[in-house]
């Protein structure tokens, strides 16, 4: 694939804020922080931004100072280029959720690897940035980590790139599934069988893509997937059941955390199914 083949499918693994709005109250209300070290990009950023409604915009070169203005001023927003002086986009991300856990981190850069997309989602972007931006791409990319939806549970707790992408694919098969069978009862389900089928093939195109190792390990990565799944209780409702009872009676105060084949189970099941048992 392409670069804007890549740029679609980390889109995809943001998800999208395609159906959502933010006011003009909201936009308003809005403060950004802009962190670029390059003059005209981030004359760019804050033009951009105001011709969209967000009038409070601060801006600054250095990351240094941006950990200052955030300490001393509150943002919702902060816009930042991954590409650091001394220090990871790692550190500095979790440097801006220390002062503040509401704000919302919007990496940026030219070519974003998958691996710094999956770390920094991780860490808790919100969403991503792809340079060279225009008007509508900045304005996607601040409605989505606005008002999107959460990062996919079955992404965050995946131990590796290809079990993320594994998850990915089924999760979106099973949900594909649930609505192929919903769609012989209800018109609902018929009308959007066809975006479900959308997302399910956009899905394996982009397991194809970023799979390390190639399409052979995604594979392995599948299939070991699967053969998780379907250890325990025959269905996603049983496997549901037996976590949620085993964790009301462990008497230890800790939380253990999830795997992705859990969190994946917990997203694709289905609400209908849940209340016909």
């Amino acid at each position: 694939m392409n670069d804007k083949s890549k740029e679609l499918g980390i889109a995809e693994l943001l998800g999208s804020g395609a159906n959502k709005i933010m006011t003009a109250a909201e936009r308003k209300e809005a403060k950004f922080l802009i962190v670029e070290p390059q003059l005209g990009v981030r004359k760019s950023i804050r033009q951009a931004l105001v011709s969209l409604g967000f009038f409070q915009v601060v801006d600054t070169a250095d990351h240094s100072a941006a950990l200052v203005q955030i300490e001393e001023n509150e943002f919702t927003h902060v816009i930042f280029d991954i590409e650091i002086p001394n220090m990871t986009s790692r550190d500095f991300l979790l440097s801006i959720l220390e002062y503040d856990q509401t704000i919302i981190p919007i990496p940026a850069s030219y070519k974003p690897t998958v691996d710094q997309v999956f770390d920094l989602l991780i860490v808790g972007a919100n969403g991503f940035l792809v340079k060279p931006f225009n008007t509508a791409s900045l304005d996607e990319s601040i409605v989505t980590a606005t008002k999107g939806e959460r990062i996919s549970d079955a992404i965050l707790y995946a131990k590796t790139r290809n079990e993320a992408l594994a998850s990915l694919i089924l999760t979106s098969l099973d949900r594909l599934a649930i609505i192929m069978k919903q769609s012989q009862q209800f018109d609902t389900a018929k009308r959007e069988l066809p975006k479900r089928s959308i997302v399910f093939k956009r899905s394996v195109e982009i397991g194809k893509t970023f799979a390390e190792g190639g399409e052979l390990a995604l594979l392995e990565s599948i299939t070991a997937f699967c053969l998780e799944r379907s250890a325990g209780p025959a269905t996603r409702l049983g496997r549901l059941r037996t976590r949620i009872k085993s964790k009301r009676n462990d008497s230890k105060p800790k939380k253990m955390p999830k795997t992705a084949e859990e969190a994946a189970e917990e997203e694709s099941v289905d609400p209908l199914q849940a209340d016909q048992m």
